[in-house]
């Protein structure tokens, strides 16, 4: 037998022993209460000569005393004791947190609000820069690399173009002008280099290749102001070559196309200016009316006048 078990034994049969010696005492008090209640003395009775009738008193029902409830002993149950009772954890408490102040006044309720709303941002600031400190860093690197390059290029630039300004204006041969397309093809100079490049090479007598270069031109800048005069003297070269019939049909074309140029009346001046070299004076005469008709206050019509008149002189 371990000790528990005897510990536990030695519990019981003292409860035991406790519990019979009170059942004892509760019998040997009840006979002495009862013995009591006997023992009461009650007044004789008045002789009846002396002592006027009087109805006798009902008397008063004596209550006998209840006896106390004896306890019963209660049923003692021996469990068998447990060799392996798992260790008591006592749970310690939480710690609540300490009550914050209560403010005094409104002003101060309100003072505290506002430090805490200002501690929160204060935190909450530090914690975006923490996390973004380094990608932003990264950022402004890249952006002043792509600004410090860009002023780089565009000063370079500028100096390219004033470069190119100056080149043009000295300019006079086909050499020059190649020249400066070749050093300076990049800059907005390049577009009045090739005009002057082809120019150059019409008064030159190099018609071909006047013609191919108003034509590249109009391909590589046709939204230039001056593409439409590359269109107008790429006709004209054709009307230099002898290809009139073609440039009569492509004057046509140039006026129906740029209606509001200034080169419009131009083009029908070089339509009749075809048709009467063909020998077609009446096709010619129809042109040169057409133009006093429309422009009748420009120096076309004038032209136009002067060479209707000779269209005339020939068809008689």
């Amino acid at each position: 037998m371990t000790e528990e078990k005897k510990d536990h034994d030695d519990f019981l049969s003292n409860h035991e022993a406790l519990l019979n010696n009170l059942a004892k005492k509760k019998e040997a008090e009840q006979p002495a209460e009862e013995s009591e209640a006997d023992a009461v003395e009650y007044p004789a009775e008045t002789p009846a000569a002396e002592k006027p009738v009087e109805e006798p008193a009902p008397a008063a029902e004596e209550v006998p005393e209840k006896p106390e409830p004896v306890a019963e002993e209660p049923e003692v149950v021996v469990n068998d004791p447990i060799d392996d009772l798992p260790e008591v954890v006592v749970a310690k408490p939480a710690k609540l947190p300490p009550k914050k102040k209560k403010p005094a006044t409104p002003a101060e309720a309100k003072k505290q609000k506002h430090e805490t709303l200002e501690n929160a941002e204060v935190k909450e600031v530090l914690s975006f820069f923490m996390k973004y400190i380094k990608p932003v860093a990264i950022a402004v690197a890249v952006v002043c690399a792509v600004f410090l390059t860009t002023n780089y290029l565009k000063h370079s630039r500028q100096k390219k173009e004033v470069a190119a300004d100056s080149a043009l204006q000295t300019a006079t041969t086909i050499a020059e002008y190649q020249a400066i397309l070749d050093q300076y093809g990049s800059t907005p100079t390049a577009p009045l280099a090739l005009m002057g490049l082809a120019q150059a090479t019409f008064n030159a007598g190099q018609i071909d290749e006047a013609e191919k270069l108003y034509g590249d031109f109009t391909a590589k800048f046709p939204k230039h102001e001056l593409a439409v005069q590359a269109a107008y003297n790429q006709i004209t070269c054709k009307e230099a070559k002898g290809e009139l019939g073609e440039a009569s049909i492509l004057y046509g074309d140039f006026k129906a196309k740029h209606e509001k140029s200034h080169l419009a009346p131009a083009a029908l001046l070089g339509k009749a200016r075809c048709f009467e070299a063909l020998d077609n004076y009446s096709e010619a005469k129809v042109v040169y009316e057409d133009i006093i008709t429309f422009y009748p206050e420009s120096g076309w019509a004038q032209i136009a006048e002067r060479q209707l008149a000779v269209a005339m002189s020939k068809l008689k």
